[in-house]
């Protein structure tokens, strides 16, 4: 009795392991990063954030040489003034140094703050057009590229996607 109920598990075991699964399910994976970087519309988020921080450092650099000539002229005035004036006078120095670093932290805050909100419109408009792609040619799952150890190149859909997004939109407002 046991030799037939031990040859009964192993022809089991055996037909258990020899099934193959197959599935219908469509499966892709798109490359989200390349999308946000090289689609127009993220090409002109980058652009106007350039010109933007570009703008931003040369003004914050021609103040920062005039605060330069302001201290030099506060150190040729030691000897002449009264050491309180003159003590008076490196705290308002200070205190305009200390504005013009909050001022200019702000303003780079502010500017990534809006680098954030225009790429976040760019993914939603991707993540749009993603779920039209998927209806229309029947894919049950999208996977993010960075999500993907292996994966075939033939269900990389990024330039398929990149195409119909520079059909979408080509440009976000910064």
């Amino acid at each position: 009795m046991k030799p037939i109920l031990f040859k009964i598990k192993i022809f089991i075991i055996f037909f258990i392991l020899t099934i193959n699964a197959y599935s219908n399910e469509k499966i892709v994976y798109v490359d989200m990063n390349s999308l946000i970087n090289n689609s127009k519309a993220g090409t002109s988020i980058n652009n106007q954030m350039k010109k933007i921080l570009d703008k931003n450092n040369s003004e914050y650099q021609s103040l920062e040489k005039k605060l330069l000539q302001e201290e030099k002229d506060l150190l040729n005035k030691k000897n002449v003034l009264d050491p309180n004036k003159y003590k008076d006078e490196v705290n308002i120095f200070k205190n305009k140094i200390n504005k013009l670093k909050i001022e200019r932290n702000k303003e780079i805050e502010d500017i990534q703050k809006r680098n954030v909100k225009a790429k976040n419109e760019l993914v939603n408009t991707v993540t749009e057009i993603l779920a039209k792609y998927s209806a229309e040619n029947q894919i049950k799952l999208v996977l993010n590229k960075e999500s993907i150890i292996l994966g075939k190149k033939t269900i990389d859909i990024t330039n398929e996607i990149l195409i119909l997004l520079d059909k979408e939109i080509k440009k976000v407002k910064f």
